[in-house]
């Protein structure tokens, strides 16, 4: 004859036990994710700058200036689209946006203070405090970077870094431009950093970072 009055379930207390490890093991599931999900996104930021500045580079070589490298006006957006300069993923309509869903704009810059398009630069319209401490600590020699130039509406002007900063360095930048929740970001490329019109806000930008 069977006794029935032995328990073989389990109590109370034991499946509070394992429901309390699946949190943890969630938790910590959902924390790998993000954090695999953000570096992520960083490593694709930086294969598409370098990807968008090496088809701009071949692209406008015969013509040796930039004119015409914009996304300002609709003619513009029209030889980006056309040439393949961007990536087909990062068209959002007649927009070119980033991994987070941010505007990303081109444009032809000076190289020097000799008033030419020589020159050119990505701009990405919002970027948070962890994105520009990682992007200030790259090392952006392949995609030839030239000068970081973060910025934001609270920091008059723009800090002209020279990458890769060191963790301290990209710190202080990063804290004295961002403002209500992000800034904006100018990567420069062919840009000559001994003309003047660069050569001062990299002097400055190095003295405000070692204060």
């Amino acid at each position: 004859m069977k006794d029935f009055n032995n328990q073989t379930g389990r109590s109370m207390i034991e499946m509070l036990g394992v429901l309390a490890i699946i949190g943890v093991l969630s938790v910590g599931g959902i924390a790998g994710y993000s954090k695999a999900m953000r570096q992520y996104r960083l490593n694709k930021t930086i294969e598409q700058i370098t990807l968008i500045a090496g088809n701009i580079r071949a692209f406008f070589a015969p013509q040796r200036s930039y004119d015409g490298l914009n996304t300002y006006t609709e003619t513009g957006k029209a030889i980006i689209k056309k040439a393949k300069l961007v990536p087909d993923e990062m068209w959002d309509g007649d927009d070119i946006k980033d991994v987070w869903g941010n505007e990303v704009k081109l444009d032809s810059s000076e190289k020097s203070s000799t008033g030419d398009n020589q020159a050119f630069k990505i701009s990405f319209t919002y970027v948070d405090y962890d994105t520009c401490f990682e992007l200030l600590t790259q090392d952006w020699t392949n995609a030839g970077v030239k000068i970081i130039a973060p910025s934001s509406s609270n920091y008059r002007g723009l800090l002209y870094a020279l990458p890769p900063l060191s963790p301290d360095q990209a710190i202080k930048a990063c804290d004295l431009v961002y403002y209500n929740g992000g800034m904006e970001m100018y990567f420069h490329f062919d840009i000559d950093i001994s003309s003047s019109i660069y050569s001062s806000g990299v002097e400055s930008t190095k003295t405000l970072l070692q204060n």
